[in-house]
């Protein structure tokens, strides 16, 4: 169908996992940071997280669920990028 736009609807448990995701990640960012910075931050991300999921009243099994989905995601494109073939020879 051309022209057609194509959207993937997103959950209250989605955006939960991409704050907490993102928290995360800010956590592990020294270069962009400073530590203090990078943990006030996160912090703040979480809380934003955590407004999300009172509410929105996330079902907690579906949001269980999303993380374990997201985990899982984020292990194999981390697994795609460590054996891309200019990765390889690094590897031996």
């Amino acid at each position: 169908m051309t022209g057609t736009k194509r959207r993937i609807e997103e959950t209250p448990a989605q955006a939960v996992v991409f704050l907490e995701t993102l928290a995360g990640l800010v956590e592990q960012s020294p270069v962009a940071y400073r530590s203090a910075a990078a943990a006030d931050l996160a912090a703040h991300l979480r809380g934003m997280a955590e407004a999300v999921t009172t509410e929105a009243y996330v079902n907690p099994a579906e949001l269980e669920t999303t993380r374990q989905y997201a985990a899982l995601d984020w292990n194999n494109e981390a697994v795609a990028v460590l054996f891309a073939a200019e990765h390889r020879q690094k590897l031996h």
